[in-house]
């Protein structure tokens, strides 16, 4: 251990006074920063519940019958994973899209298609369709699942999962509740169920849907213009 006498220390003591207070100094300055560094990361953090709170309410982005019903193929095709075409008059856009038979020259004859299904019929009056579930063939169309159709300013609304349009030339039948309307007119509600896609507590859709005394008979009522 050193020793120093009193001489040396009354010497020193000036400086160590010095040195001292310069210490203290030190000291306070650094938990000043250490401080105010603390401070500083606390400041950054989020309390707990403020960004939800302030987030805004989400917008409601389900799809409107009016713009899916004003739709061209093009465009349907463009958002949908699957698409096909059947020549002269049907154009398919849908989640899946099955061929179900083929004529003699290989050609589509009935096609299966589910899950927001859009159907175009080019006749001279443009038809556009919407459903969870089609059958299409050469000569008819089959749609399940709260279907739209529209020609001209006319929209047919099912207002049921189970509700079908039976489409044979210009001629169109439904069975199950539904209601005439316009494009802007669709339940409120069809947005949802659209969304919702097809009802997996139903059985896949066949022609069986559709009664026989219905394709039986020669004139079917048109949908009115």
């Amino acid at each position: 251990m050193a020793h120093y006498d009193e001489a040396v220390m009354s010497r020193c003591a000036p400086h160590f006074g010095l040195l001292y207070f310069c210490r203290c100094i030190a000291a306070v300055l650094v938990v000043t920063v250490v401080g105010c560094s603390s401070t500083s990361k606390e400041s950054k953090e989020e309390k707990p519940g403020t960004k939800a709170d302030a987030a805004p309410a989400k917008e409601d982005n389900k799809p409107d019958a009016s713009f899916l019903l004003t739709m061209s193929y093009t465009e349907a095709s463009a958002i949908s994973p699957q698409k096909m075409v059947m020549a002269p008059f049907y154009k398919i856009a849908a989640d899946e899209i099955t061929v179900a038979s083929v004529n003699s020259e290989g050609q589509p004859r009935r096609v299966r298609a589910k899950g927001h299904v859009f159907v175009q019929i080019d006749f001279r009056d443009e038809v556009r369709a919407l459903g969870q579930e089609a059958l299409i063939e050469n000569d008819e169309v089959i749609i399940r699942g709260r279907p739209l159709m529209k020609r001209g300013p006319s929209v047919v609304e099912g207002l049921d999962d189970r509700t079908v349009l039976f489409i044979r030339g210009l001629k169109l039948q439904v069975i199950g509740t539904h209601r005439l309307t316009n494009d802007t007119g669709v339940t409120p509600a069809w947005k949802g169920k659209w969304q919702d896609g097809p009802n997996p507590l139903l059985p896949a859709l066949s022609p069986e849907d559709v009664p026989k005394e219905m394709r039986a008979s020669p004139l079917l009522p048109a949908l009115n213009p």
